[in-house]
């Protein structure tokens, strides 16, 4: 089955205005290097063409459908997975190794619940020893503290945790794939540090954001790598 025409492409980076499930049976198996992503955690944020407020068990199978697919992908995988659904992620993503991405300052508050740390879920061995500590790293709920754009995404994810993961888990030269792509924080990162990219959305507004983000000629503040 052919890929559609991207809505974006260039030496770097190709983009899809589609579902991933419509995308992600297209792409040959073992042709990524890194699955790198930040799913929608069905929290009710308004996304826009998707719902992100779907029933648990519909939300669960969707879930499972997509990293199934992923990992037929890459040995790879970088998930920052909702925290809140521990059992679900840990079931999707088996052995995998929980990483605990502390706030500076601040916190963030989800379903009531107040705290200072974030998750993700890595499968794969790093290119070199890295702590699960990773400092110097802001995030939305720290307020004032956080002053990176989100380029209007409520989902976003600050670009240092993706240009991180990447630079870990992805060879140079290799391929990252995010199949929840929104305002293309993985690709920016992916292209700053010499990866090729795709980017799947289904958000036609995210795509043309994520498109713009891409003409960039400047690394972003706040990126650390080995």
């Amino acid at each position: 089955m052919s890929l559609p025409t991207p809505y974006y492409q260039d030496d770097a980076v190709t983009i899809y205005h589609a579902g991933c499930r419509d995308i992600l049976p297209r792409l040959e198996p073992g042709s990524i290097d890194l699955v790198l992503t930040d799913p929608p955690y069905n929290a009710g944020k308004d996304y826009g063409a998707a719902s992100d407020a779907l029933p648990d068990d519909e939300y669960a199978c969707l879930m499972r459908e997509v990293v199934r697919m992923a990992l037929l992908l890459s040995h790879n995988q970088f998930w920052v997975a909702p925290r809140y659904q521990a059992l679900l992620w840990l079931g999707l993503l088996p052995g995998s190794h929980e990483i605990v991405i502390p706030m500076t300052a601040g916190y963030a508050v989800r379903q009531g619940w107040a705290s200072k740390f974030t998750t993700a879920l890595a499968i794969g061995t790093p290119r070199y020893h890295a702590p699960d500590l990773w400092e110097g790293i802001r995030h939305r709920g720290e307020g004032y503290f956080f002053r990176e754009d989100t380029h209007g995404h409520p989902g976003y994810t600050p670009y240092p945790i993706m240009a991180r993961a990447i630079d870990l888990l992805c060879p140079e030269g290799g391929v990252v794939l995010d199949p929840f792509m929104g305002s293309g924080t993985t690709l920016r990162a992916a292209k700053d540090l010499g990866r090729k990219a795709i980017g799947i959305e289904i958000e036609e507004r995210y795509c043309e954001i994520a498109a713009k983000r891409m003409a960039q000629s400047v690394l972003p503040l706040g990126v650390t790598t080995a």
